[in-house]
């Protein structure tokens, strides 16, 4: 059997020590491969380490039933696999938070947070930074965990987060506005006017 190389969306992640690696090789001489090798397209999907360790103690590789969806749930996958297995700093999620949205600005915040294990709100941020630099652009309507799609943002808000006024709003807004000052003044002329009359 020919040597498999690594699928270039197993790469997202960086490498793991040398240390890391020998001490997976040790554990898998003393017993066994227990997760088996992904494949998909014909390359190593998840497990390049483990497969390194096996053509190191030669020992025969197992592998799970090849990976067949499409390429966006192949990355959500490698993703969703080794999230949890390593220990990323901010900016290397950050990196990932990115590669997602712009892979798929559709995805709700939500969703990409779950993906990734950050913070919605990190999402958001992210998400903002991005649209501002162009590097993805806006979208009205994102696709929750369900499939469902819902506005970007609740009640019509914008990007900053504040619903617009309507120019009818604007006019109700100002009318109200200039009802109170008037109501206001009128209030300060009837005291002023009452007291210059006790005073007569």
């Amino acid at each position: 059997m020919s040597k498999l190389e690594p699928h270039p969306l197993s790469k997202l992640f960086p490498p793991i020590s040398e240390e890391d690696f020998n001490d997976l090789a040790a554990d898998i001489k003393l017993h066994g491969l227990h997760q088996p090798i992904v494949r998909y397209q014909g390359q190593i999907l998840d497990g390049n380490n483990r497969y390194r360790a096996c053509e190191l103690l030669k020992i025969a590789p197992e592998f799970a039933a090849d990976f067949t969806g499409d390429y966006a749930a192949a990355r959500n996958y490698v993703i969703s696999a080794n999230i949890r297995r390593r220990h990323l700093d901010r900016e290397t999620r950050t990196k990932i938070v990115e590669m997602l949205l712009k892979g798929d600005p559709t995805q709700s915040n939500r969703q990409v947070a779950d993906t990734a294990k950050v913070d919605h709100k990190t999402v958001g941020a992210v998400r903002e930074g991005m649209e501002e630099r162009g590097e993805i652009p806006h979208v009205e309507t994102r696709t929750d965990s369900t499939g469902r799609n819902q506005p970007s943002a609740k009640g019509g808000k914008g990007r900053g987060g504040t619903r617009k006024k309507s120019e009818k709003e604007k006019i109700t807004f100002q009318k109200v506005v200039n009802a109170k000052t008037a109501l206001n003044a009128y209030r300060l002329f009837e005291g002023h006017a009452w007291r210059c009359s006790a005073s007569i």
